[in-house]
């Protein structure tokens, strides 16, 4: 985490941030003084920023300012103090803005003219119309760059050491918030994902993607429409059209690098069916553990928690997928088992032809079978999804924290119903031996593919290979035990409409969060070694 205090010049930043450390003690860096150390690095002579951009021009000083973003862009637990001019490039926002908190600072007009000519008038700003185009400038910055700041400082009135006191609480509770809210992924590509079961709408905002990519409402229905209820017997028969509305971020066909805010309507939700259960905690479902973090929960089809929350990913993901599959990336998702009945052939040809998603077509029938029987019994049944990855380039993850099976990990086991992941062989590799499970290389490549596509936490280069245990749906309408709000015991039966087995439909959900793992990787693989691909 780096907190960024930008602001034009005069705004006072430079004295807050010398405050704030005074409180902190954490570490302080300017821009400024980056760029004129790198300047006289590379020279052998010292220049201020000024007297930079006067000898070289804006486009050499432009330049700098980008190597010493990129510089800073990394930094933890630093305060960083920049001009309003670095924010206004999109590539440097984004960099600065990736695990930030931007404080944006400003002042009255006339209070910011006067300060920022107390040592002279800058270079730029010279002439009989300079303080008209200063004021212009910072309308312009202040427009572009307060719909990013998580904290608005006025320096007008207040001394340096107040206002790093408001600040500092400001920073506390952003801090806390961003530690307790955990509604977004993504380290550089940003999905956050919002409303309930029963609510108006299910939306996503997807950040940080490029400008100028193709997409449209149809490349992310496509993935709606897998992906909705009433499809088939074998899922629930509430009727979504589940129809997206792209709300901002793409103008005539094209990404304009703006936040995508997407939505659907909630047009077939029947609240009447969780009245008579309000007080009563669903047995596998997160009522209980909600209510027991929040102390408040919807009782309408659990809420946040229900897994009509996964629209939004797949909003997201469908973005993310189709920037993926323009690079030659691809995503097969597929039943391999259900109600253990376990596919014995493999076509992906066949996997959209039937109602339960599986590469084998004799196993689906039997699956399918499996699904009703449950269903009329008042039951559920779970299963086993393999998604398989093609077109992965070696290099994507880390070595460490954030391998990149790490990543998927924590994205595909966050999907509700999840229970158990696994990649390349597995678990099978515990009973192998070490001359078994090894990947042998020749000067074609790996021999083999036990590691599933990633080894030491990045990918190989070959298919990333990856099964998730899903489990029978938590809603049936067979009495089950269960305790009320004040813990007394009590049976429940949870009507409605729900889907008897949910693999079918968590398919392309789980495909979709898989490509926007990948692309958040991609693009934090191309800013470290851009040219990683040749």
């Amino acid at each position: 985490m780096k907190i960024v205090i930008a602001g034009p010049k005069g705004s006072g930043k430079s004295a807050l941030g010398r405050e704030l450390v005074d409180l902190t003690h954490l570490p302080i860096i300017e821009t400024d003084e980056l760029i004129e150390q790198l300047h006289e690095e590379r020279d052998g002579h010292f220049l201020t920023c000024r007297e930079i951009f006067v000898e070289h021009g804006e486009v050499f000083f432009r330049n700098l300012e980008r190597e010493v973003t990129q510089q800073v862009c990394d930094l933890d637990w630093h305060f960083v103090v920049t001009g309003g001019s670095i924010m206004m490039e999109p590539d440097n926002r984004r960099a600065l803005r990736t695990n930030g908190l931007i404080v944006l600072v400003s002042a009255e007009a006339d209070i910011l003219w006067q300060r920022a000519t107390a040592n002279g008038i800058p270079p730029w700003l010279e002439g009989t119309d300079g303080r008209s185009q200063y004021e212009q400038e910072v309308v312009l910055r202040d427009e572009v760059i307060r719909p990013f700041a998580d904290i608005l400082v006025d320096t007008s009135e207040k001394s340096p050491s107040e206002l790093a006191d408001d600040v500092m609480q400001k920073i506390t509770s952003e801090m806390s918030i961003r530690s307790h809210a955990g509604n977004t992924y993504g380290d550089i590509i940003h999905v956050t994902t919002f409303g309930e079961s029963h609510g108006p709408v299910i939306g996503a905002v997807l950040d940080g993607v490029q400008p100028g990519i193709r997409i449209s409402e149809a490349d992310i229905q496509l993935e709606l429409n897998r992906r909705r209820p009433g499809q088939s017997d074998v899922v629930t028969p509430r009727s979504e059209k589940d129809r997206v509305h792209i709300l901002s971020g793409v103008f005539e066909g094209k990404t304009t690098g703006a936040p995508i805010a997407m939505v659907i309507y909630n047009q077939d939700q029947d609240s009447s069916k969780y009245e008579g259960i309000k007080e009563l905690f669903r047995p596998g479902h997160a009522d209980f553990t909600f209510y027991k973090k929040y102390g408040i929960r919807d009782h309408r089809g659990g809420g946040r928690s229900s897994g009509r929350e996964t629209a939004g990913r797949v909003m997201g993901g469908a973005v993310a997928r189709k920037i993926m599959e323009d690079r030659g990336v691809t995503f097969v998702g597929h039943a391999i088992e259900v109600a253990g009945i376990k596919a014995q052939t493999c076509d992906h040809t066949v996997i959209e032809s039937n109602v339960v998603r599986c590469a084998d077509p004799v196993a689906a029938k039997a699956m399918e079978a499996a699904i009703i029987a449950a269903k009329d019994d008042l039951d559920s049944v779970g299963g086993v999804i393999q998604l398989e990855i093609f077109g992965v380039p070696a290099g994507l993850g880390d070595p460490v924290f954030d391998k990149l099976d790490a990543r998927l990990a924590k994205a595909l086991l966050s999907l509700g119903a999840t229970k158990g992941f696994e990649i390349g062989k597995g678990f099978e590799l515990t009973r192998m031996r070490g001359s078994e499970s090894n990947d042998g290389m020749s000067s074609e490549g790996f021999i083999s593919n036990n590691a599933g596509g990633i080894s030491g936490g990045i990918s190989t280069g070959d298919p990333i290979i990856i099964r998730m245990a899903v489990k029978p749906t938590s809603s049936i309408v067979k009495q089950q035990k269960t305790v009320d709000t004040e813990l007394r015991d009590q049976t429940i039966e949870v009507h409605g409409r729900h889907d008897p087995c949910i693999v079918p439909r968590i398919i392309p959900v789980v495909e979709n969060m898989a490509a926007l793992v990948i692309l958040d990787a991609w693009e934090i693989q191309e800013r470290l070694r851009p040219e990683w691909r040749a």
